[in-house]
């Protein structure tokens, strides 16, 4: 039985499987592969004629850099936010979801890292977050998730339209997967959560990109970069505004 995707995309009931499973396998060997070759990564295509050069163990270098569009979404204060708003200081992004069960909450630990080895120069630096799950992570929610990890992270809350007209910037996918009912539990036992709410997941790509000051896409962290990685990139960028 097919269903609609967003953004229009049909699929049939194995489809997602196995476009999930085509995602983690190829992010688990690109991470794969940098960690092997300590540092060394295939040069993947971020954008059109940009190609990436390794600079540290997870991490690519965007050459040449590109201006990134810019684009309006919704904070997590319910006000409009545009990534253009941000520039004057390098940027720390990444995509996913508040319900995300363990990409999203250990990047955004590895941020809060970041942070704290910028020691004073940590205001210097934007952190933002991008939901791609707008349908359910409302301002109060991405508020909540986000102020647990750090008050001056930034949120924005994906639209189908906006995410799909920036994502060959970013090299981004999603998609959500199916809702389960109590009787679909591995372990068989419901609990007393809002199922309608907790039991889902949304595949989506895992790395993280930092702009620099004026917009320009700089370096790519794969999942699993160190924080002392994004840290020294971001002191890179510090310094050349010095």
């Amino acid at each position: 039985m097919a269903k609609q995707l967003r953004g229009g995309i049909v699929r049939t009931r194995w489809q997602p499987i196995l476009m999930l499973a085509l995602i983690l396998l190829v992010f688990a060997a690109s991470y794969g592969a940098s960690r092997l070759l300590s540092g060394s990564i295939d040069q993947p295509r971020i954008a059109p004629e940009q190609e990436t050069s390794s600079v540290g163990a997870g991490a690519a270098q965007v050459s040449p850099p590109f201006r990134v569009s810019d684009f309006t979404l919704t904070s997590k204060t319910g006000e409009p936010m545009s990534l253009s708003e941000l520039r004057g200081k390098p940027t720390l992004l990444v995509f996913g979801y508040t319900n995300c069960p363990d990409v999203c909450p250990m990047t955004l630990a590895e941020f809060t890292q970041v942070k704290t080895l910028l020691g004073d120069n940590a205001n210097d630096v934007n952190f933002l977050f991008v939901t791609v799950d707008g349908q359910r992570d409302t301002p109060q929610v991405m508020t909540n998730y986000l102020d647990g990890f750090d008050e001056s992270f930034y949120g924005m809350i994906g639209d189908d339209e906006t995410l799909t007209r920036i994502s060959n910037e970013y090299g981004l996918v999603y998609a959500d997967d199916a809702v389960f009912d109590d009787h679909d539990h591995a372990d068989g036992v419901a609990d007393n959560h809002d199922h309608a709410q907790d039991e889902y997941s949304v595949g989506h790509s895992s790395p993280s990109f930092l702009i620099d000051q004026n917009g320009f896409l700089r370096t790519v962290f794969f999942f699993g970069a160190k924080a002392e990685t994004m840290a020294d990139n971001v002191r890179e960028l510090l310094g050349e505004s010095a």
